[in-house]
């Protein structure tokens, strides 16, 4: 599965916490990003561009997911996609029928044995991969795309916390300093509308994280995958 949402909505938290659950391997693009090019994706995107970010973003979840092909030749563009998605689902409308996750808990894919297709991985994808349309395209492929929603309001907040430590707001916001916060927030309200619309239209399961840890939501998931087995 791979969890998806706006910067700051815990999807590194939670997935760590969920695959903790499950007894699964987890996965973080950014992470990922990191490990493979040295520089995490704020400091690819202001070093290279946008275009080389979006390279790395596809190969890291390309890697993760053990695909081989190319994903662009074989499925829509996330536009066209996202007419044909399965319906959505809220934490309060549990799986009828929860997609299979085979679990590992040999350790097998820590060592490099396997991939997350084969491992039932979680995996968490960058809060911009809706952008993406290389990218865009190969979540349309994983089976379930769990969507956390958080308010605009509380996702700023966290933004704005982390930009009175480094000076400025992120990629996504111009890399705007701190102290144009209003011109900041303005541009985060347009992106908000759009990317929530784009992951709600995308996903198959919605968590409103809303005055939730990240070890609730985690559990609220799994309630929610295996609700009805056994």
């Amino acid at each position: 599965m791979i969890l998806l949402g706006l910067s700051r909505a815990g999807k590194t938290s939670v997935g760590q916490n969920l695959a903790e659950q499950l007894g699964c391997s987890f996965y973080d693009t950014d992470e990922l990003i990191r490990i493979r090019t040295g520089l995490t994706p704020r400091e690819l995107y202001r070093q290279t561009g946008l275009s080389a970010l979006h390279a790395a973003e596809a190969a890291a979840l390309r890697e993760c997911c053990g695909l081989n092909f190319a994903v662009g030749g074989l499925l829509p563009t996330p536009e066209l996609q996202l007419s044909t998605v399965e319906p959505q689902l809220s934490a309060s409308e549990p799986l009828q029928q929860p997609m299979p996750l085979p679990l590992r808990t040999d350790g097998a894919a820590e060592n490099g044995q396997g991939t997350a297709a084969e491992n039932g991985a979680v995996i968490a994808a960058g809060g911009g991969i809706c952008d993406n349309a290389e990218a865009f395209a190969i979540v349309a492929a994983i089976p379930l795309r769990v969507f956390l929603y958080a308010t605009e309001a509380v996702l700023f907040e966290r933004l704005t916390h982390d930009a009175l430590q480094t000076g400025y707001y992120p990629a996504f916001l111009h890399f705007l300093p701190v102290a144009q916060k209003a011109e900041a927030q303005q541009l985060f309200t347009e992106l908000y509308v759009r990317r929530t619309e784009l992951y709600r239209r995308s996903c198959n399961l919605i968590i409103d994280t809303t005055d939730l840890d990240c070890a609730a939501v985690a559990q609220k998931i799994v309630a929610s995958l295996f609700c009805g087995r056994g």
